[in-house]
């Protein structure tokens, strides 16, 4: 993994910030904020990212040309996220940015000791249950936590819980196909 495309490019960005930010959190966070509406853009529209990669990527085009695009679609970014940008599209590797996007963020999450976790639930929840569920969270991680929050009327009730790789299925779709499946083994 240390030779992919994503990780040279995702680690040598955090590097630059770890350079001029240090442990400090806040010099982190604006930039992964900032990288991640950059990555929402592109993912949102994907016609024009194409579009995109294929203007940075064509032989015909001078070098200016391609930065001076670059400069006009992402010149509201910081001079970070804008500079990181221009690098991609000098290599020609702003095709790849979804990918370095995620790795960078999976840096962040690692060197802050952050879980990002995603609530799945039939109805929004309240802010007391959000907090119930963060501090839970918290202790089972060890970590501080990124809720993420999904709904999905399918679930009928409870939660489903995703971290880590990990799912904690409390959803009452799933006790009900559980009871469904145990009846059904037993009348087989």
């Amino acid at each position: 993994m240390k030779n992919t495309i994503e990780n040279i490019y995702s680690s040598a960005f955090f590097e630059v910030l770890e350079d001029e930010h240090g442990n400090a959190q806040a010099g982190f966070e604006p930039v992964l904020a900032e990288l991640e509406a950059v990555n929402d853009a592109l993912s949102g529209a994907p016609e024009l990212a194409k579009e995109l990669v294929s203007f940075c990527l064509a032989p015909g085009i001078k070098e200016e040309e391609k930065l001076a695009v670059i400069r006009s679609v992402f010149g509201k970014a910081s001079p970070y996220v804008l500079n990181f940008l221009c690098i991609l599209a000098q290599k020609e590797r702003l095709g790849h940015y979804g990918r370095i996007y995620r790795n960078f963020r999976a840096k962040y999450y690692d060197k802050f000791k952050i879980t990002p976790v995603t609530v799945t639930s039939a109805f929004a929840l309240s802010g007391e249950q959000k907090n119930k569920l963060i501090a839970k969270m918290e202790t089972v991680t060890s970590s501080k936590v990124e809720l993420t929050e999904k709904t999905d009327k399918n679930l009928i009730g409870g939660v489903v819980v995703d971290y880590g790789g990990s799912r904690i299925d409390g959803s009452v779709k799933h006790r009900l196909d559980s009871l469904k499946k145990e009846i059904a083994e037993m009348v087989l």
